[in-house]
């Protein structure tokens, strides 16, 4: 098949390039071509910005693709033009949602395609709106859409925590610094590799079961984020010094630094992946953890994308605030 692929530089994005070319599609790109390294050399690449509608359209509209995999869609603006560019020309659509669609709050854990929508972020409602303007025009018109949802996926570019503070929490661990927790550190996340996220996307194409459906694309076995923070210790040959605070402090001392703790990474949040398993059994989780997160830290540095902590204290200063606590409160008990 002729794929193209709407992106194709980002993190999952490299994760499709990399299954499609390895099952002998031929891969084309759509970006503006501002990410620091290139795609293989086997790769087109048309060069735009897909917000300039018209040239977006009419660049695409040229050409043919058996399908299309849209990573950059964030509204139904985005959405809108894509069934512009591509209604009644392509064999199979799939649009890259989120399962941020499901909040939070989130209605429980092990949520499946069918839990309540509560996108409570920009970019959660953004992608409910995109979502609902694809699966209306397969209803409609049977436009060929198919919806996915990664949950957090991990790779070159993307290593996070769950405090906010990108990168930056390498270079502490490599230094032995401590870092900060949010709560108990028991909140559990699924996460995703994008070599494997890039195999369901990849596999996913051309089934006409999946047409005008939605998946759930998530690690299967959830981990919680103080397991995440110490198996990146791990991937760097170093050990975890794991501080915990309440994410409401946090908060309270930076809204600005830490106020997506509320928005995202300070909730628990599993969903099933069930029905991609079972309509895609090609799409099976198994990239080896440690292995992988030492290709990403090796990324990051190889493009400085791993700060210098010393040039941020804050980090420092809370956790030697929160250690100095008992013994700035110790005599409270002996006056009781």
């Amino acid at each position: 098949m002729r794929v193209l692929v709407i992106g194709g530089t980002g993190n999952i994005s490299r994760g499709i390039v990399a299954a499609l070319l390895a099952r002998n599609h031929q891969v084309v790109l759509f970006n503006r071509g501002q990410r620091p390294d290139p795609p293989p050399p086997d790769v087109q690449v048309i060069y735009g910005d897909r917000r300039a509608r018209e040239d977006f359209e009419s660049k695409l509209r040229a050409e043919k693709f058996d399908a299309v995999i849209d990573m950059i869609s964030f509204d139904a603006d985005d959405a809108a033009s894509s069934l512009r560019a591509f209604k009644g020309r392509v064999d199979h659509f799939v649009h890259c949602s989120t399962v941020m669609t499901y909040g939070p709050p989130f209605g429980g854990i092990n949520l499946d395609e069918t839990a309540p929508l509560n996108g409570s972020s920009e970019y959660g409602l953004g992608k409910i709106a995109a979502d609902a303007l694809l699966l209306n025009a397969y209803e409609e018109d049977a436009f060929p859409a198919t919806i996915i949802k990664p949950s957090y996926t991990y790779g070159r570019g993307i290593l996070g925590r769950q405090v906010p503070g990108y990168g930056i929490w390498i270079d502490r661990l490599r230094k032995g610094k401590p870092i900060l927790s949010a709560g108990d550190g028991l909140n559990y996340f699924q996460f995703l590799s994008s070599r494997d996220a890039g195999v369901g996307f990849a596999e996913v194409l051309g089934r006409s079961k999946c047409f005008g459906e939605t998946y759930n694309m998530v690690h299967p076995t959830p981990m919680t984020w103080d397991e995440w923070h110490c198996k990146v210790a791990e991937a760097l040959g170093v050990t975890a010094n794991i501080v915990h605070v309440a994410q409401e402090t946090m908060i309270a001392i930076s809204p600005e630094r830490f106020g997506e703790l509320s928005e995202n990474f300070g909730h628990t949040q599993v969903f099933s992946g069930a029905k991609l398993s079972r309509d895609v059994p090609e799409f099976q989780p198994n990239t080896p953890l440690i292995a992988s997160l030492a290709e990403s830290i090796a990324w990051m540095d190889q493009h400085n994308l791993v700060p210098d902590s010393d040039a941020d204290d804050l980090e420092d200063r809370i956790i030697a605030a929160v250690r100095g606590l008992p013994d700035r409160l110790a005599g409270l008990g002996a006056d009781a």
